[in-house]
């Protein structure tokens, strides 16, 4: 028994090591032979966001543009991880959306059922509205949502938009952007909605939580929900007419305003006295909240952008000690933004965004990785630093997923005839990862265990909310070799009887147990001869 486990973890560790010679943060030459796919679908075409399925399937959402102008298209992707489009998704690997004379799409989340859920917003060019779509996990519009799969609300009388997303316990939809007020200024606004997709009245005012504004330009572009609930929302506000600050609210889990975040609820900061902003924002186990955007700092008569990342905690106070004091700004060049970023499980931090050239002129996909302290990871790219030409024009990285021991970059590109293309870059990675599931399973035991082939074990579990579970066991490779639909069950604590195949080979398996807004949990299950 003892070299067969020895056996069995051996080949584990092969098959998750990196092979001899690659680079931690070069291009992943397996994906489509480059490490990159370029899509060009009509005149400008962009991907504002990048999911990864649990089974390596890459989800990439954006907008396509046709010339003039004349009409903007939601894309929604789907690849296959060899870089190929999926033709089981959509129609040949697309879905596409437009009802409206535009319609733009800037962030996506997949669902532990595998729906897709989808934000952004749509105009005739009289009124704008906020858009929100879910499709099932074939890239079909999702009838049981909204109208047909489509969720329209406006608020403002003109301009609504709708640019993050998040996921609470119960399995409601917070979306975080803007809309007008009656002066016509630009407001931050939280939605709470149901899983219907309809605007949850009971939260805030009518389903809506802001906070006062006095200018303009103001606007959430990220929104996190921490584990007891409360809800942070980061963007920027405008403090005159002259610069944007960095904003961050903490709202309480009815739509209030929490009063002991920063001050009262609200984070609203200037670093360098022109043009702060937050594009988006991770939360760590301990709620610390990590941000990225970008600072523009005068020198003479240039305002040069430089990329941002700084540490809160979870009073809404700086933290000091990461960066330099707090921050870490980055970027020797006239232009760096920090678009998008995720948290390795080990405490690294990765940011992708753009470096180079003030646009349009050359500036280059950019993906950094930090230490935990904020300082440049040396062992990653070229000082921390990797970064990706591809037509010698102006490129930006919007979007950033983790898979296994991959990362995955999704964005825009400017072409050889000086128009925009939709890109997919894969890389290399030195961690490796699962795909973050929701919580909702525990007090999950087996016994006996081991079990030999043709025996009984039996399943415990506790489940946090109601909903149809299904049961698996999973060999090393990761291939299902049993699988029980148990059905719909109640929240609260369950037991279930599970029988091994016979003829199942000896080893070390998963005992996977899954429902539809719920963790996928494992056990290990060991099979004796």
């Amino acid at each position: 028994m003892k070299r067969l486990l020895f056996v069995f973890f051996a080949l584990l560790s092969a098959l998750c090591g990196r092979v001899s010679g690659q680079t931690t943060g070069s291009l992943d030459l397996s994906f489509n032979g480059t490490g990159e796919v370029v899509y060009n679908r009509d005149q400008w075409d962009l991907y504002n966001d990048v999911k990864v399925q649990p089974d390596g399937k890459i989800v990439a959402v954006g907008s396509s543009i046709s010339p003039g102008y004349a009409t903007t298209v939601i894309e929604v992707t789907r690849y296959l991880p060899d870089g190929t489009f999926d033709p089981t998704f959509g129609t040949n690997g697309h879905y596409n959306y437009s009802a409206y004379t535009e319609s733009n799409a800037y962030k996506c989340l997949i669902r532990a059922d595998g729906k897709i859920l989808i934000a952004g917003g749509t105009t005739n060019y009289a009124h704008y509205w906020m858009l929100l779509i879910q499709l099932n996990a074939d890239g079909t519009p999702d009838q049981t949502f909204g109208n047909s799969g489509v969720s329209i609300y406006t608020m403002g009388p003109q301009e609504n938009y709708l640019y993050s997303l998040a996921l609470t316990t119960d399995g409601k939809i917070l979306a975080a952007g803007y809309s007008q007020d009656a002066s016509y200024n630009n407001i931050p606004v939280v939605l709470r909605y149901m899983a219907t997709g309809d605007v949850d009245l009971s939260f805030g005012n009518n389903g809506v939580a802001t906070v006062p504004v006095t200018e303009i330009d103001n606007a959430y572009s990220a929104i996190s929900v921490q584990s007891d609930g409360k809800i942070l929302a980061a963007g920027h506000i405008s403090n005159g007419l002259n610069w944007f600050s960095l904003l961050i609210t903490r709202f309480n889990t009815d739509g209030s305003l929490d009063a002991t975040y920063g001050s009262g609820g609200i984070v609203n900061l200037n670093l360098n006295n022109v043009d702060d902003e937050f594009f988006d924002m991770k939360l760590n186990e301990n709620n610390e909240a990590f941000l990225s955007g970008f600072s523009v700092i005068q020198v003479d008569t240039n305002f040069n952008y430089h990329g941002l990342l700084m540490k809160f905690d979870v009073s809404g106070q700086v933290v000091n000690s990461f960066g330099t004091n707090g921050s870490v700004i980055t970027g020797d060049v006239p232009y760096t933004v920090g678009d998008a970023l995720i948290l390795q499980g080990d405490g690294k931090i990765l940011m992708t965004g753009s470096t180079g050239d003030l646009q349009p002129a050359n500036n280059d996909w950019a993906l950094w990785r930090f230490n935990a302290d904020g300082s440049a990871d040396n062992t990653f790219g070229t000082n921390g630093l990797t970064t990706t030409d591809f037509f010698g024009g102006s490129d930006e990285a919007l979007g950033i997923a983790l898979y296994q021991d991959k990362i995955i970059v999704a964005g825009k590109i400017r072409n050889a005839t000086d128009y925009l293309d939709f890109a997919v870059a894969r890389y290399l990675n030195d961690y490796s990862v699962t795909v973050p599931e929701i919580q909702g399973l525990s007090n999950c035991t087996v016994f006996p265990n081991p079990v030999q082939p043709g025996g009984s074990v039996k399943l415990e579990y506790n489940l946090a909310r109601s909903g149809n579970v299904s049961l698996g066991l999973v060999n090393c490779t990761g291939t299902t070799v049993y699988s029980l639909p148990v059905g719909n069950q109640a929240e609260g604590k369950h037991s279930c009887k599970i029988t091994v195949p016979q003829g199942i080979a000896a080893g070390v398996y998963c005992l996977k147990i899954s429902g539809p807004e719920f963790t996928s949990q494992t056990l290990k299950l060991l099979v004796t001869e």
